[in-house]
């Protein structure tokens, strides 16, 4: 059987996943220049997955190590090829999305990181997860007024929880 790229694959051929260490900060153009060049050779690599949340890793699903470690060896910002196969389900909770809203309490104390109000701190007072809004008061205001924003448009400061821990 062909694949999309005129290469030979056996149907029963199950593809791994691979941990590549690269330059901190650079994941996104090693994982660039490593789907340029396997392109080039003709090397099947169904996925790239590069996450915020793990800096100096990356991960490329294939069905050829070997292929993989060669191609690797001359682009500047991989640093190597962590031995062994990753199983999918070590790595299922990247692939799904998290909430902007998903880690913010009603009651913590956040930062305003965007918008009118940048810069200025609030409360929440509402959250609406399927919007992926809050509703806040700013502390600086004569009167409370409730604003809603954007879940991304916030930072916390201070966690509801931790006022508690302390008495």
């Amino acid at each position: 059987m062909q694949n999309n790229d005129g290469n030979e694959t056996n149907e029963e051929e199950q593809s791994l996943i691979f941990s590549i260490k690269t330059q901190v900060g650079k994941e996104l153009n090693a994982a660039d220049m490593i789907n340029s060049r396997a392109k080039k050779s003709k090397i099947d690599i169904p996925a790239i997955l590069v996450t915020p949340e793990l800096r100096g890793y990356i991960f490329v699903e294939s069905y050829n190590n070997e292929l993989i470690k060669d191609m690797i060896k001359t682009i500047s910002y991989v640093r190597n090829m962590l031995e062994g196969d990753i199983p999918i389900n070590q790595i299922e909770h990247f692939l799904t999305p998290a909430s902007a809203v998903s880690k913010i309490t009603e009651g913590d104390v956040v930062e305003m990181v965007a918008g009118p109000f940048r810069g200025e701190t609030a409360k929440v007072t509402h959250i609406d997860d399927a919007k992926e809004e809050i509703t806040v008061e700013l502390f600086e205001a004569m009167v409370p007024i409730p604003i809603t924003v954007r879940g991304e448009q916030v930072r916390i400061i201070k966690r509801k929880d931790e006022d508690k821990k302390k008495e």
